[in-house]
């Protein structure tokens, strides 16, 4: 496969230095100029809406699944033309009162695109010479950039009339490869502007196919009589560009009649480079100003606080119910050191950072089978009496009182369940408030902000495991074949119980099926008519629950991921998700490390789970598995990004996610007024926090606004932050 894949390039390459030499020497025997004269605006509006032309559906076009999931997750509204199929009109591009497409010279013609996103540099030849020339005079009636994500940098001639080239990037093939160090070369002018957020004192690998061009800037131009002039932003060793702006002079003319960001590098969703890239392409485009917007997220949560874990035994290789462990205050008191030293390492986790802990009261108060009114805080024990005295260091989260699951339970009723389970709402209820019954006595600092989210133990209560959890009790059975995944698996018990304690957000485990997905949970009937519960996923990682050094946690990550396939005679090489030979401790972070700055990198908020027990204190110099991972994440992420990264406690996670899936549920209309520099914006339902890049009055991230505003059925207007020229 790969052999034919190099044959294709070949032949690609070949077949398009042959039209490129043909079009440079038709262009200089054709003297053929159409001047572009500078457009007389009648009004300069655009929406604030994007077009992504592309060269197939999700299933076809690589450059589509690369930036749809970052223009979804950003809330970036969009519509997508799929070249293979449809024909470019005037008409999708521009629209007037009439609803037929418009110059803008003309009053009330409104651009219907603010921005313009190819998935592919040339489309051919499904995009003809002629859809080209509506795309162009678009961008230059209306003042609308253009991005490319990846391809060839083609040129191309038209063999009809009007003839002449229509299709110069003005770069030159100069070689390919599968990797490159790209070397950041954005000039001073541009620094505030464009990749501003990247961290361009490092280079940037590219992992992937590329293609590595030279600038021309030899004046020959494009049946418009415009001429491409290059600014490379990236560049390999050799001086090679792979991402450049372009910038299509008019001679005698000083301002460009289009501009056009383009990446002859390979771009797709599972490349970091890539991941980099992204948000550049959708900002720049957009010259800053668009509806929706983008942080990166960092939260870490470690449950189970005040109950022991079992621990891994490299001997049984298997845990072993006979070795435990809980925290200490020694532990405490070492992870707050750790904090104030993880702090001052990473600029970009700023002074605020807390680590979060899901807790379970049972473990800290004197008889735990005594009933809600009648607990009392355990207050002389060492682990409580530690985490009270430094409560103002954590956050804390309601992870039921005993950790009980909230699975099905069995039916029949006596049947037998490997696992004890809750069988009436009030059992559940009664674990959640009792656990927030230890909050109040321990004096744990929000809990009133907090009492609308829950962690299940397990996140039991989502899926139904069927009573066949330990392996042992069924020889030869995988236990978890019989496991019914979310929505059917759910328990309406756990939910009317949440719904009785007025808990709004659950947390999920993003691994399990159905449960990767922020979402309003409408499958489960909780007995609420006004309001349904929202689903908060959450990232598992490879630092396992029952591990407290690295020795334990390099024995048993091998031993999944590598020994058992080879004590079954089986090779590793093939079997998905294993490795081909053992890790020590350093490559273990380095892979985990790499699968965090990935989810980072996605803009999501959702944080990484751990467990009370990866916060050991391990040896003399107070490492702990917990910040060995923090530090591996944060150190490879300071390399790409000097964004700072937003570390939210958890019921914040969930107010901006009923906020966000509230305006994904609304038909947004929005308008940029460039001769005013306002956006007009109104909604077909209340949005109480609709996130708008560019406007004045938002945030300050990364050197932009992002503001929240209040969209309603009424327009208002704002005025735009950013200048035109961004």
């Amino acid at each position: 496969m790969m052999e034919k894949n190099n044959i294709k390039i070949c032949e690609r390459i070949k077949h398009n230095l042959m039209k490129n030499s043909q079009a440079l020497l038709l262009s200089a025997a054709m003297s053929l100029t159409l001047l572009w004269t500078p457009t007389v605006f009648a009004d300069n509006i655009v929406k604030l809406k994007l077009l992504v032309i592309t060269t197939g559906d999700e299933t076809q076009d690589l450059g589509l699944t690369y930036i749809k999931p970052v223009l979804d997750e950003m809330d970036v509204p969009y519509d997508i033309f799929n070249a293979s199929t449809d024909n470019l009109t005037t008409a999708m591009l521009s629209s007037s009162p009439s609803g037929n497409g418009c110059s803008a010279v003309e009053l009330d013609c409104v651009g219907n695109y603010n921005g313009i996103i190819l998935t592919d540099s040339d489309l051919v030849p499904n995009f003809t010479p002629s859809e080209w020339d509506i795309l162009y005079n678009y961008q230059k009636e209306f003042q609308v950039r253009k991005a490319v994500l990846s391809g060839w940098p083609a040129t191309y001639w038209d063999p009809e009339p009007p003839f002449g080239v229509y299709l110069d990037y003005g770069l030159t093939f100069s070689s390919s490869g599968a990797a490159y160090e790209g070397q950041w070369a954005v000039p001073d002018e541009d620094s505030k502007a464009i990749f501003e957020y990247v961290n361009q004192d490092n280079p940037l690998s590219i992992t992937d196919f590329a293609f590595a061009a030279v600038p021309r800037n030899d004046g020959t131009g494009l049946r418009d009589g415009s001429v491409p002039s290059v600014v490379p932003l990236l560049k390999t060793s050799g001086d090679e560009t792979l991402l450049s702006v372009i910038r299509y002079m008019i001679p005698s003319q000083t301002t460009p009649v289009r501009e056009v960001m383009i990446s002859t590098i390979t771009n797709a969703s599972f490349l970091i480079h890539s991941q980099v890239l992204a948000y550049e392409f959708i900002n720049w485009v957009t010259q800053g100003v668009f509806v929706g917007g983008r942080n990166v997220h960092m939260a870490v949560h470690l449950d189970d606080l005040f109950l022991p874990n079992e621990l891994w035994d490299p001997e049984l290789q298997a845990t072993n119910p006979l070795q435990t462990y809980r925290l200490n205050s020694d532990d405490i008191n070492n992870a707050v050191n750790q904090l104030a030293a993880f702090r001052s390492a990473y600029l970009t986790a700023g002074n605020d950072f807390k680590l979060d802990f899901p807790f379970n009261g049972s473990g800290a108060v004197v008889d735990p089978e005594a009933k809600e009114k009648e607990l009392v805080a355990n207050l002389t024990e060492d682990l409580v009496m530690a985490v009270v005295d430094n409560s103002a260091h954590f956050r804390f989260i309601n992870h039921t009182f005993t950790h009980a699951d909230m699975d099905n339970a069995p039916v029949p009723a006596n049947a037998p369940c490997d696992y004890p389970t809750l069988t009436t709402v009030n059992d559940i209820e009664d674990e959640i408030k009792k656990n927030r019954k230890v909050w109040s006595l321990l004096k744990l600092p929000e809990q009133k902000e907090n009492e609308k989210v829950l962690v299940s133990g397990n996140h039991s209560g989502l899926k139904d495991r069927m009573c066949t959890e330990i392996p042992e009790l069924h020889p030869g059975i995988d236990v978890q074949s019989d496991d019914v995944p979310f929505p059917a698996g759910a328990n309406p018990l756990f939910f009317q119980a949440a719904k009785n304690a007025k808990v709004d957000y659950l947390a999920s485990d993003a691994s399990q099926l159905n449960q990767n997905v922020e979402q309003f949970i409408t499958e489960v009937d909780d007995g609420d008519d006004k309001k349904d519960r929202i689903m908060l996923p959450r990232w598992p990682t490879n630092i396992f629950v029952n591990v407290i050094n690295p020795d334990n946690l390099v024995d048993e990550y091998n031993y999944i991921y590598y020994e058992r396939f080879i004590n079954a005679g089986q090779d590793p090489c093939l079997i998905p998700g294993a490795i081909c030979t053992p890790r020590d401790y350093p490559e273990i972070l380095m892979a985990e490390g790499d699968i965090a700055l990935r989810h980072m990198l996605t803009f999501k908020k959702w944080p990484h789970y751990f467990h009370q027990s990866n916060l050991a204190n391990y040896n003399v110099d107070g490492n702990t598995l917990q910040f060995d991972w923090l530090n591996s994440v944060y150190t490879e992420y300071e390399k790409l990004f000097k964004l700072p990264v937003k570390n939210l406690a958890f019921y914040e996670i969930g107010n901006q996610t009923n906020d966000r899936l509230i305006s994904k549920s609304a038909t947004i209309e929005a308008t940029w007024d460039r001769t005013t520099n306002q956006v007009i914006l109104s909604a077909d339902q209340n949005v109480p926090n609709l996130l708008v890049t560019g406007l004045a009055g938002g945030e300050l991230y990364g050197g932009q606004f992002i503001r929240k505003i209040k969209a309603e059925k009424k327009k208002k207007k704002y005025d735009v932050n950013q200048a035109l020229t961004q």
